[in-house]
């Protein structure tokens, strides 16, 4: 089973963006021996602050101004955190295949970008099959991904301009992301116990539950017999989102099989 795609909230994925390109620096020029400190490049300071003022703005903006930077400046302490603000653009505008190229970058330059670690681990699931060419390897990483940024998660270091309400709120959705991927690998494998308790903590910790996470756990709560779980998944899901239809259906039918069969 692939999740069809749902955009996470805009606010989510921009604090994300805000978050990586804070971490922008932490790539780091190569010093010489002496540890002399760093001559500025002006021009490149000038662009960056280009990056930054696009963050909030037009996704297609963002990706211009973004591809510029790393193209002008491949050697960059920022590149790192620039990368993780274009995978986050990608995705937004539904380029799979960039969001994919520049996540790797991104992680190649620094394996513990959190944000997109969380945000590939619930996007490679929705959008490769294990019979895509490449599809297991992928999906290996969207597992590895998801596991590595939840043992991170509770560590990040909050930004000195970020108040404390705000930060907890975009770890606890970069965790839902994680659950979320995780939670769609069990469903697919049939670990039907387990996807269960991982997209349980998906809905639980968004700050705006995504529906197609309510889908799925009504899936595996349906697949586990857990009927009146997956009737009340069901029923969030048919509220909003682009598979009503189907979480209608899909509440209705764990309804009687609640009424006809053993639940748990």
């Amino acid at each position: 089973m692939t999740a069809k795609p749902f955009k996470w909230p805009a606010a989510v994925l921009g604090l994300a963006m805000v978050l990586s390109l804070g971490a922008g620096s932490s790539t780091g020029y190569a010093q010489d021996k002496g540890e002399k400190k760093e001559k500025i490049n002006k021009a490149e300071e000038a662009a960056y602050k280009n990056v930054l003022a696009a963050q909030n703005g037009d996704p297609s903006a963002r990706i211009q101004v973004g591809e510029d930077f790393v193209a002008k400046f491949p050697m960059s302490r920022y590149v790192g955190g620039v990368y993780g603000m274009l995978t986050t653009s990608y995705y937004v505008t539904g380029n799979t295949d960039k969001m994919f190229s520049t996540g790797a970058k991104a992680l190649e330059l620094n394996p513990d970008n959190v944000d997109v670690l969380a945000l590939l681990a619930m996007a490679i699931p929705r959008r490769v099959k294990s019979t895509t060419p490449d599809g297991a390897q992928q999906l290996k990483n969207a597992e590895t991904y998801g596991h590595h940024a939840i043992e991170l998660i509770p560590n990040m270091v909050k930004p000195a301009a970020m108040d404390d309400a705000t930060f907890e709120k975009q770890k606890n959705d970069e965790l839902a992301m994680s659950h979320s991927g995780l939670g769609l690998l069990d469903l697919n494998r049939g670990k039907f116990e387990d996807a269960k308790t991982e997209l349980d903590q998906a809905v639980k910790l968004a700050s705006s539950p995504d529906p197609v996470d309510y889908y799925l756990l009504g899936k595996a709560d349906a697949q586990g017999s857990y009927y009146n779980d997956a009737a009340a998944a069901f029923e969030k899901c048919a509220a909003a989102g682009p598979l009503m239809a189907q979480c209608k259906a899909g509440a209705d039918s764990a309804k009687q099989d609640a009424a006809t069969k053993l639940s748990r």
